[in-house]
Order: C-alpha cells, then sequence, then structure tokens
C-alpha cells in the first residue's frame, strides 16, 4: 500500500483539484490519502469531510494550527502504507502516477525514489522539471551529502519523492524549521538510506502562486526562520568527516545561505518602510548565518545583478546594496538562481 499524506491549511480554492487529481490516478492500486486539515479557517473542513464520506480510501484528521511540518507528522503517525509520498493541497498529480510510484519505487523495492516536476506558471505557460536518471549506492549518497546546493532537485522537495515506510520510520519534519523543513527531512532520510534512484519522470504539477514565499508581501521572521534552518543543518549533518571533505560541505553551506537564501531575506526589504531598511540589512549582516558562510563562499554566481549584490552585502556597503536593490525593484523582482 501507498500512504499520501496532504496538508492542507486554508486550501478551499485548491483542494477539490488536488484531490479530483489522486482520485483519477488511483485506480485500482491500493492506496490511502490522509489529509490533516491543520486548523483552516475557510471551507477547507466542510470539503474534506465530503470527500471523506465520498471515498473509503480517505481519511481525514483536523488540528489546530502548527504548520506544514506538524500535519505531515500527524499523517506519518497513522500511516499504514509500505511506501509514503506527499502532495501539497495546491498541486496535482498526472494520472500515471501511481501507476508510476508501483512500477518504479514499490516492484524495484527502492528506499528512496527522487522524480522531476513540472511548474504550473501563473502566466498558465508550463515548465518541465525533469532529473537526470541515477542510482546512488551508500557511498555515493556520502557524497551527496557534502553537495545538498548542488544537488537540490534531490534534496529540495519531499512532494517529488517516494520513500519506503522502513527508511523513515522512525524520522519525522523539524517542526521549529519553517523554511526549508523539506531539505532538512531529505538530508536525514539519506542519511539512513543505502539506496537512492533518480529518475528522469515528472508525474508532479508544482503550481506558482501570488502568496508565496517570492509574492509581493511582507515574510515576518523570515531571517529567524532561515537561521532556525541553518541550525537544523548543522545539527543533523555528519562532521566526522576528512577536512578536505569539511571544507567542501561548508563551501556547500556557504552557496545555500548565500545564493539561495539571501536573495528572498533582500526581495523581504521592498515591503516595509524605507527608512527601516538599512538597519533591517545591517540585522541580516551581523546573522550568524552570514558571519560564518561568507567566508567559505568562493564561487561566482552566473546572474551579474546577484554577483554585484552579494559583493555589496559581503563588504558591508550598506548604501550601495540598497540603492542596487531598489533599482532592481523599479524593473524586476531580484530571483533566486534555481
Amino acid at each position: 500500500m501507498i500512504s499520501v499524506i496532504i496538508a492542507a491549511f486554508n486550501a478551499a480554492a485548491t483542494i477539490d483539484r488536488c484531490i479530483n487529481s489522486i482520485d483519477a490516478a488511483k485506480k485500482s492500486h491500493d492506496i490511502e490519502l490522509i489529509v490533516i486539515d491543520d486548523g483552516s479557517k475557510d471551507e477547507t473542513a466542510r470539503l474534506l469531510h465530503s470527500w471523506a464520506n465520498a471515498r473509503t480510501w480517505i481519511t481525514v484528521k483536523y488540528q489546530k494550527n502548527g504548520g506544514v511540518a506538524e500535519a505531515r507528522n500527524t499523517g506519518l503517525d497513522i500511516a499504514t502504507g509500505n511506501y509514503i509520498v506527499f502532495i501539497d493541497a495546491d498541486d496535482t498529480i498526472d494520472d500515471w502516477y501511481f501507476d508510476f510510484v508501483f512500477e518504479q519505487a514499490v516492484d524495484r523495492d527502492v528506499e528512496m525514489l527522487a522524480f522531476g516536476h513540472k511548474r504550473m506558471m501563473l502566466d498558465g505557460s508550463v515548465v518541465e522539471r525533469p532529473n537526470s536518471a541515477a542510482e546512488y549506492s551508500r557511498q555515493d549518497i556520502g557524497m551527496l551529502q557534502l553537495r545538498v546546493t548542488e544537488n537540490r532537485h534531490i534534496y529540495w522537495y519531499a512532494c517529488t519523492k517516494v520513500y519506503s515506510k522502513n527508511l523513515i520510520a522512525d524520522l519525522r519534519f523539524d517542526s521549529d524549521v519553517k523554511f526549508g523543513e523539506d531539505g532538512i527531512f531529505n538530508i536525514e532520510c539519506l542519511s539512513k538510506a543505502n539506496r537512492l534512484s533518480v529518475v528522469s519522470d515528472y508525474p508532479y504539477n508544482y503550481y506558482e502562486s501570488a502568496t508565496s514565499i517570492t509574492s509581493s508581501q511582507y515574510k515576518s521572521g523570515l531571517l529567524e526562520s532561515i537561521e532556525a534552518d541553518y541550525k537544523a543543518r548543522v545539527r543533523i549533518h555528519d562532521w566526522s568527516i576528512s577536512a578536505t571533505e569539511k571544507q567542501v560541505l561548508l563551501s556547500d553551506f556557504a552557496r545555500s545561505y548565500v545564493e539561495h537564501m539571501l536573495p528572498y531575506l533582500l526581495n523581504n526589504l521592498a515591503h516595509i518602510d524605507i527608512k527601516n531598511r538599512r538597519a533591517e540589512l545591517i540585522k541580516i549582516r551581523q546573522s550568524f548565518v552570514y558571519q560564518k558562510c561568507l567566508p567559505h563562499y568562493y564561487q561566482r554566481h552566473p546572474a551579474r545583478g546577484i554577483r554585484v549584490l552579494i559583493l555589496c552585502f559581503s563588504r558591508r556597503w550598506y548604501v550601495m546594496t540598497l540603492v542596487f536593490l531598489q533599482l532592481s525593484w523599479s524593473k524586476v523582482k531580484v530571483k533566486k538562481y534555481a
């Protein structure tokens, strides 16, 4: 059996679309769908109640709002399948998704499977994100763990993975991490795995949202969330490695928090009063995350705009950083390289 876990919060606008796609893909496959209503204030609970009444294989649990990590953990606590998959409440799957999961994961008895996805953009376009197919042994996985950012297609998303129940039986999402919890979970999974299979297929559809992390809204507590993510990564990585390997890992940390997290923090400044931006920028620069990461950042970012921002930020040229940001905002949001 495959256990499908959905964490739903105020998902009334998308949950029917999501579950309809699962219903179409189920066919004769042995699956259970566990939906955790994470304290929704809209019509999500009513819609889920209707689905649970209509389908015997759907279970709905209701809990106080605690975030996606806590909701997924509730699902893991009650899942009975031999394999686990996660689907976000605003996404969909193709009708061959479970055919694929059984063929590539269950029938091959893999511990962890990574696959691609399609990004359904706000303008209606579709961007395909296949992976390069590969098989990884325990030794290979050890090398991957040193280069998480380079291999982000493997690490960053829980919804493009299939996990064996045996692999994750004693693992749970870190509820203290509100930004990057998928990556932390996957690092922990791979620290235990003896085999990882990566395939190029992309049966999962990720829908861009106007309220995503890159939207035009201020994200309160974003720096604190990134600091929590950093602490979790330090805690879960294996540091009993050679000096050379440690330098590789520290460089990977730097690339992750400088190239990928920093643009989120800088764009967040656009949504606070202009007179408070310099103080907030200094706070970011003085964060232990960047105090520790910047000395290990040696890469040359391929995007010139991001490259200039990183230089100004690292040199503490705060006025220049803000001026360049303002110019960028007048044209287009600074985007993380992905």
